[in-house]
């Protein structure tokens, strides 16, 4: 499968996913649950996904970005991830009384319980999806990804009608699991075995040493947000914190998250070939940069009427989380792939401690933060996503040589067009036109017309993103005129 037509089959899983996952937490949202069963479930998912951090121990990153893989290894390192997976199922089960405890929340305990059940299953899918990924094969895994998501958001939406509360986004979670492992067994089959002999998954093991120091601290910094937020300034609190910070994940997962899958493969294939890495790497830098930063200025600006919009009075309270979480998503989306381009490297060691000091400073920032109020623990992620920018930059820029100024140079393009699609938006806010009771017409309005001011704009300063663009269209029009030819 070439990559551009992997870029559209992965694209149509993650559009799918978000579509699915997106409609779910407007539902739910809006009609069952208030911010603190989401801030409930948030918590008790965030400790869960603490000790999840050895359940992978790298094994999808060495599958899938193996120069040379042994076919009758693969159930041994599928016997390893479910051993892993069982072990990391009963940690979050006898801690689950420690946490809510902890938390003082006694309703915490049966979620743990919950989402320690998915960790008995999950790891039926690791390696399937993982050789999924190595053979480029995203029409299996569009399969895989949109299925579970649907099977298990539904579920959720269902026991959130019937009255569950925050154990529906469990046993949504639960179910998500299941399907998920089913349909990538169906797909890949791979039969776990328990290895033998200690050669049989040493090369697994000695990279996956490694990577789990580099996948420990990767989650510390990214699973804790919730667990800081929900001590220091309570659990109400972290479901509009939490809420905030998902909108926007999901909307940079809908925009770019296909791509990142798919070059990681292309860049694999480009470093067994000997191939130079710094020119292929700044032009997926254009093309993440041209798309996120449109959407997240979009997104800063209408934070306010899209929040009443979407979820109602009883969540405006994230709307001006979801600003500075949208203005701190255009730090993280300008430095894409920063931890599998060292992977592919073989620069795991120092990568390790790079990601030791990014995530010290997301633990320190944010808790000064949230020390302060939780506007400031908003404003924090913005702080943080410049320190966030400074180091990753400055190191995959050493790493593959590539200009600073050339960075720089991509960062202006992109930047021009994504003020040009907030245009409209920042219009009407100054004509006062903007908050929370611009009407849905008015706000579909302006930004449609954002699109085509951004679209305008990368086609007058030639931008790379619009060759992309143009070639995404022809491909997907193509098989149309076709059939209408014939």
């Amino acid at each position: 499968m070439s990559v551009r037509r992997a870029a559209l089959w992965s694209m149509g899983a993650q559009y799918a996913t978000f579509t699915i996952q997106f409609a779910a937490s407007v539902i739910i949202s809006r009609l069952f649950l208030l911010p603190s069963d989401v801030g409930l479930f948030s918590v008790a998912l965030a400790a869960a996904m603490l000790v999840s951090i050895f359940q992978d121990l790298g094994i999808t990153r060495f599958i899938s970005g193996q120069p040379q893989m042994e076919p009758k290894s693969l159930p041994f390192y599928a016997g390893v991830a479910v051993s892993i997976g069982w072990t990391v199922s009963a940690l979050v089960a006898l801690a689950a009384p420690l946490v809510a405890h902890f938390y003082g929340e006694p309703d915490l305990a049966p979620l743990l319980w919950l989402i320690a059940a998915s960790y008995l299953i999950s790891p039926y899918a690791t390696v399937p999806a993982a050789l999924l990924v190595r053979e480029m094969d995203f029409r299996a895994l569009f399969h895989v990804n949109a299925g579970s998501a649907l099977a298990g958001n539904g579920t959720a939406v269902i026991l959130a009608a019937c009255g569950f509360g925050a154990s529906s986004l469990a046993w949504g979670v639960l179910v998500t699991a299941l399907v998920r492992a089913g349909i990538a067994q169906w797909q890949r089959p791979v039969r776990p075995r328990l290895p033998r002999v200690f050669s049989s998954v040493k090369p697994m093991l000695g990279f996956s040493s490694m990577s789990f120091v580099l996948s420990a601290s990767a989650a510390v910094g990214q699973r804790s947000q919730d667990l800081i937020v929900g001590r220091l300034l309570g659990i109400a609190s972290t479901g509009l914190f939490s809420r905030a910070s998902a909108l926007a994940g999901q909307l940079t997962t809908l925009v770019t998250g296909a791509i990142g899958s798919v070059f990681y493969a292309a860049f694999a294939r480009k470093r067994d070939a000997g191939e130079p890495l710094a020119e292929p790497y700044l032009h997926l830098v254009s093309c993440y940069t041209a798309l996120n930063w449109a959407a997240m200025v979009g997104l800063a600006l209408a934070a306010e009427p899209l929040v009443m919009l979407l979820y109602g009075p009883n969540w405006m309270g994230s709307a001006s989380l979801l600003r500075w979480t949208a203005l701190g998503e255009i730090f993280f989306v300008a430095v894409p792939l920063q931890m599998d381009v060292p992977l592919l490297l073989g620069q795991i060691r120092r990568l390790v401690w790079v990601n030791l000091l990014d995530t010290a400073a997301a633990v320190i920032i944010l808790t000064a933060g949230c020390f302060i109020s939780l506007e400031a623990a908003g404003i924090s992620r913005v702080v943080y996503g410049f320190v966030w920018w400074a180091i990753y930059a400055t190191y995959l820029g050493r790493l593959m040589g590539f200009r600073f100024r050339d960075l720089l140079g991509v960062y202006l393009r992109s930047g021009i067009c994504a003020l040009a699609a907030g245009v409209p938006l920042i219009v009407a806010g100054f004509y006062g036109l903007g908050g929370a009771s611009m009407p849905f017409l008015t706000l579909l309005g302006l930004s449609g017309l954002g699109v085509l001011l951004w679209l305008a704009t990368l086609a007058l300063i030639r931008h790379p993103a619009w060759l992309e663009i143009r070639m995404l269209v022809s491909a997907l029009a193509r098989p149309i005129l076709s059939r209408a030819a014939a």
